[in-house]
């Protein structure tokens, strides 16, 4: 008889290891599926309102709602909207020809200004931002919009034509009142043009820009209507 002495080459230890690594492989992801399943189906909060303590939050995200506040109050007299006005005033004190001859006077101003209108957030009250608990969304009711500044330009204001009797200088503070005047008839000018109108509707967007910086993504913003307020006119 024949009897083959010669020991198994390496590639048959190499098989064997392989084999063996495919079985422990396979073995592993039955066990881990097996399992899966098993805990999911003994999990006492599946099916019900229950919330699992073990279960992983979600994130959130707190506001600060007193630091949007004081952000917003920090604003102070918010201007929002400017525009220029023109307005020629005639003043003076006038009677009959003899009088206008002897003692009147009469000059005309020829008047330019700023009227500025915006929002004075010192009247921002503490309930006026409303943040929401998840921090989503906020509302923001301004004050209403409001005259902040009306000034005369002194380069573009001056006397065009003044005339004075025979036996006076002319009143001192005649220029003096038909500037005040010019300056209130500028702000009615703004009253009645749509002046505040334009400016809300800047600080309703400039707001909506300001708030949603804190990483809100819904913001509402509330602008009343409010009265213009004009100085009251004197005589003329």
């Amino acid at each position: 008889m024949y009897y083959d002495d010669d020991p198994p080459g390496d590639g048959g230890c190499a098989r064997i290891v392989l084999i063996v690594a495919v079985a422990l492989v396979a073995l592993g992801g039955l066990f881990y599926f097996g399992m899966n399943r098993a805990a999911s189906s003994l999990n006492p909060f599946t099916g019900t309102s229950i919330t699992n303590p073990l279960a992983p939050r979600p994130t959130t995200i707190a506001i600060d709602r007193p630091a949007v506040l004081r952000q917003i109050r920090e604003l102070n007299r918010w201007e929002t909207a400017t525009a220029n006005y023109d307005k020629v005033i005639t003043a003076g004190q006038e009677g009959s020809p003899i009088y206008n001859f002897f003692r009147g006077d009469k000059l005309i101003l020829i008047a330019n200004g700023d009227v500025i209108a915006g929002f004075d957030m010192g009247k921002l009250r503490p309930e006026d931002v409303v943040i929401s608990a998840d921090g989503i969304t906020a509302t923001v009711t301004l004050p209403p919009a409001e005259i902040l500044v009306s000034r005369l330009d002194n380069d573009k204001t001056y006397v065009y034509d003044r005339d004075t009797g025979l036996f006076t200088g002319g009143n001192p503070g005649l220029e003096s009142e038909a500037r005040r005047v010019a300056e209130q008839q500028i702000v009615q000018r703004a009253c009645e043009t749509d002046l505040l109108q334009r400016a809300a509707r800047e600080g309703q967007r400039n707001m909506e820009n300001l708030v949603r910086a804190f990483g809100i993504k819904n913001v509402i913003v509330n602008v009343p209507t409010g009265p213009c307020i004009v100085p009251n006119a004197s005589p003329q």
